[in-house]
């Protein structure tokens, strides 16, 4: 389904670094031509670290506009097929969520806590089915809270951290987030 919406129409996402928030979203307004036009971040990574993502052409405006700015430390495309994680991504999320809907009634509550990246915080252990169903849909169109998510963990005392698989990403990204949690999280390969 997600494959099918970035077909839709010509899509891109780019990874930005050491602009603040507050300069990439007024970037990301800039950029946007019109109501139906996206361009907007799609993940927030770390301090002054995010991708955006959106419609082809405001994201080729982006691309340069980040370059020339003041801080810009990173604009590079990256090699992904949609704009995920933005309105773009709505015909998905509507298919996601029927396909959800259906087994529903064969989900039970989660038995410990678990935090959402759609929203950066801790759901509870015994959550409602029903709440999870909506916060797994939503997190297709909107923007994924890495950074925050990353910091409520270390907040709530959480003091190891795995990241499966061949690459080393998401612990690069702990460095800039805390450096402490940084040296307790392994890279577990694949």
């Amino acid at each position: 389904a997600m494959q099918q919406a970035a077909e839709a129409t010509p899509q891109k996402m780019i990874s930005l670094a050491g602009l603040t928030k507050e300069v990439v979203d007024s970037l990301c307004a800039e950029c946007r031509s019109g109501p139906d036009d996206v361009c907007q971040i799609a993940n927030v990574l770390f301090p002054n670290g995010f991708s955006c993502a959106g419609s082809k052409a405001a994201m080729d405006k982006l691309l340069d506009k980040a370059s020339g700015t003041d801080g810009c430390l990173q604009a590079k495309e990256l090699k992904t097929s949609g704009a995920f994680h933005t309105s773009c991504m709505m015909p998905a999320r509507e298919k996601l969520l029927a396909a959800l809907k259906e087994v529903e009634p064969k989900m039970k509550p989660p038995t410990c806590d678990v935090y959402v990246n759609l929203t950066g915080k801790k759901i509870p252990a015994g959550t409602p089915v029903p709440d999870i169903v909506d916060l797994l849909a939503d997190q297709l169109t909107n923007c994924v809270q890495w950074m925050p998510c990353m910091q409520a963990m270390i907040k709530d005392g959480i003091s190891e951290f795995y990241e499966c698989g061949p690459m080393k990403q998401l612990k690069a990204m702990m460095k800039r987030i805390e450096m402490t949690a940084w040296k307790t999280t392994q890279n577990i390969h694949v």
